[in-house]
């Protein structure tokens, strides 16, 4: 029987895009025909129909009428099979009706859940696109402030303290001769500097293009002074002399949580206007 099979599988071929359809389930048809075991096959069945569910370019209709038109072709191929084989075709065409309905309602089965993981890896994706700013690839603004009111909240239950940083590129707008494309590249360079020097579950983000703030949990007031220092060194060599820019730092700790995410983020805010006036580097809240 397995021969008669094979030779009928061999013998089938749809137009695109149905051929995406059936042909990558052939052989466990197949196997399923040959065996009278058809639960490979709706495994396949299902799997392929799940898959399918992502690509924009087929719809459920697709998946129905591939498998439709395959199972159709197979009988053919089945029925054109060489002298002397006629028991085995008939084994084979009565084994593969039984099968048939069922295989449709898997392929609507796995299409359905598809469908579901593919709009939830969409929902995801848009969740992760809104939460990050394309220029740097930092934390976005709106997701900086929501992580924070998380780390302060956090801070409150377990009396563990908290740091915040802004970072600002501070420059003087007669004598800065760069073009905004140099500005551009500076800021996703800093930003670059910034994730490298922080720790894998701090918060670095973007308020602008030239603002960046970074949240650190469970830190002390010596560890944001540590932070503070490196990231020092690793914008140092950010600017050149020509920029005639320079970076200006604004830190905070707390060790009591007495204030709201917005209300730390305007004490950062403030804290910078007097670093952009005075000439100090850093300035602490």
């Amino acid at each position: 029987m397995q021969s008669v099979l094979m030779a009928a599988a061999q013998a089938v071929t749809l137009d695109s895009p149905y051929d995406s359809v059936f042909v990558p389930l052939v052989d466990d048809l197949v196997d399923a025909l040959a065996g009278d075991d058809p639960d490979t096959f709706f495994t396949a069945v299902e799997g392929r129909a799940r898959l399918l569910a992502g690509e924009p370019s087929l719809r459920m209709a697709d998946v129905f009428r591939g498998l439709q038109l395959g199972l159709d072709a197979f009988r053919r191929a089945l029925g054109g099979a060489q002298p002397g084989a006629t028991s085995v075709v008939a084994l084979a065409t009565q084994r593969l009706e039984r099968l048939e309905r069922e295989s449709l309602l898997r392929a609507g089965v796995g299409f359905a859940e598809g469908l579901e993981e593919a709009t939830e890896q969409l929902r995801r994706a848009v969740v992760a696109l809104a939460a990050t700013d394309p220029a740097t690839g930092l934390t976005s603004a709106a997701e900086v402030g929501r992580r924070l009111a998380v780390e302060l909240e956090r801070c409150r239950r377990t009396e563990v303290g908290l740091g915040a940083c802004l970072v600002a590129i501070v420059t003087d707008a007669d004598e800065h001769r760069g073009s905004p494309a140099d500005l551009s590249d500076l800021a996703s360079s800093a930003a670059r500097s910034l994730s490298a020097g922080l720790r894998r579950y701090d918060v670095v983000g973007s308020l602008s293009d030239r603002e960046f703030v970074a949240v650190l949990p469970d830190v002390s007031r010596r560890g944001v002074q540590a932070v503070l220092e490196r990231l020092r060194r690793s914008l140092a060599g950010e600017c050149s002399p020509r920029h005639k820019l320079v970076f200006r730092f604004v830190a905070t700790y707390l060790d009591v949580v007495d204030v709201g995410a917005a209300d730390l983020l305007a004490l950062l805010g403030r804290g910078m206007d007097e670093a952009r006036r005075g000439a100090e580097t850093v300035v602490w809240v």
